[in-house]
């Protein structure tokens, strides 16, 4: 099974909720009349550095992580997220092919804190996690974006409150996104989907490794 399988389950559970299900699709359908998707980075761009906290309090830079050859660049929501949750166990699984192809791996989230370190934990993550703290790349990988009024209600009945996992007000999260980015610093695949239970197939990440590596 893909994990675009695993994910329409998920999505046709969550569906069942009226009130789940018209908030998602009042948040796709404001992302995509704004053409939010199409402000993100590109096959071709340069990728911006970076140096952020990882769940273990080290900093960690992207120049030493293209050091070590074409780097996965992911971007979640956060440990509350089931479709980032799925994303994050289905790419822990192909890590090791991801790694065979020549790849490295990191995944970036506003969680701040023991959230983000949970997650790692609570997955049982091998793999770089680390805090884009206020946002700031993914603001410059154009991925980022504001919770509508009605999104920010749901998630408050939910339980979850991105003020205090973010430790900021601004309510910003990052449209799921992928970019595969070659040792130079440009970017040779970008996937990026304002609908958040659309996600990058690992597959597809480790045969564009393997074109860049030739493996």
């Amino acid at each position: 099974m893909s994990l675009s399988d695993d994910l329409d389950q998920i999505r046709e559970r969550g569906s069942a909720n009226d009130k789940i299900r018209l908030a998602y699709e009042s948040v796709v359908d404001q992302l995509g009349r704004a053409e939010t998707a199409g402000r993100a980075l590109k096959v071709g761009d340069l990728m911006p550095n970076f140096v952020l906290p990882n769940s273990e309090g080290r900093l960690v830079f992207s120049d030493d992580l293209l050091r070590q050859g074409p780097l996965v660049v992911n971007f979640f929501r956060g440990n509350w997220c089931p479709y980032c949750r799925r994303t994050l166990e289905a790419l822990e699984t192909a890590l090791p092919t991801i790694e065979g192809a020549g790849g490295h791996l990191v995944v970036l989230t506003p969680d701040t804190g023991e959230h983000f370190a949970e997650t790692k934990r609570q997955r049982s993550l091998s793999y770089e996690i680390v805090s884009d703290v206020d946002g700031a790349v993914g603001l410059q990988f154009g991925v980022l974006f504001r919770a509508p009024e009605r999104y920010r209600a749901l998630l408050i009945d939910l339980g979850i409150d991105l003020e205090e996992r973010h430790g900021n007000a601004g309510w910003f999260i990052p449209i799921p996104a992928t970019f595969v980015v070659e040792q130079s610093g440009v970017i040779r695949y970008a996937f990026v989907n304002v609908d958040f239970t659309r996600r990058a197939e690992p597959k597809e990440i480790v045969d564009v490794l393997r074109d860049l590596s030739g493996r």
